[in-house]
């Protein structure tokens, strides 16, 4: 299937924009010939270790493609990886991820005052809760559930990212830990207590 992605895009296109970048991974963004947009990400740690990893299938994108359809396959809403592949370093190898761009983070919408009518506010802050009571009643828990790993695309629609971190939740504490993992970062946003409350509300009473 093509999936309009061109490895050789990892070096031939500047970032449009430039998402994160420390010892562990990079992310990019970059704008296609044809007009799409892109999100690669790229592990940076120790390519030796990285290329271990990818040859006892531990290496973490390998997981986070495998956790990503698995979601997908529950019906969870995700942002797709559409390629994956390496660069040589060294004796080693960088392991990359490529999705498509479908839009801002939770978290930047709120820090950058985006959400400032009332009730794109709300209909944001409503599908963020139901997309994790979604995640609850499925039987997951995202250790790395937070505002900056939920998308809101064209349509309004959250999209979960960054899914190497979901496994089978242990019940009701996993549940209150993801929760409590989420609030805190939307309040680190700038989501007021009332804006927490109906993120919490939506995720008890509207799961799915």
């Amino acid at each position: 299937m093509d999936t309009g992605f061109d490895p050789a895009w990892t070096d031939t296109i500047e970032p449009a924009e430039v998402y994160k970048h420390d010892a562990r991974s990079r992310v990019w963004r970059i704008d296609a010939p044809d007009g799409r947009s892109f999100v690669i990400k790229r592990f940076e740690f120790n390519p030796i270790r990285q290329a271990l990893g990818q040859l006892l299938r531990v290496h973490p994108g390998m997981r986070e493609i495998k956790q990503t359809r698995l979601l997908i396959d529950r019906g969870i809403p995700v942002v797709p990886i559409v390629a994956s592949g390496t660069q040589r370093r060294g004796g080693g190898v960088f392991f990359w991820l490529a999705t498509p761009y479908v839009g801002k983070s939770v978290f930047n919408l709120l820090y950058h005052g985006d959400l400032s009518d009332a009730e794109r506010r709300a209909a944001v802050l409503d599908g963020v809760g139901r997309l994790t009571g979604e995640l609850i009643a499925e039987g997951f828990f995202n250790r790395d559930h937070k505002a900056s790993n939920i998308l809101i695309d064209a349509e309004g629609k959250p999209l979960l990212i960054d899914c190497g971190a979901v496994r089978w939740h242990g019940g009701k504490t996993d549940s209150r830990r993801m929760l409590t993992n989420l609030t805190a970062n939307l309040a680190e946003a700038g989501a007021t207590d009332a804006d927490l409350d109906r993120v919490v509300w939506a995720s008890e009473t509207n799961p799915g």
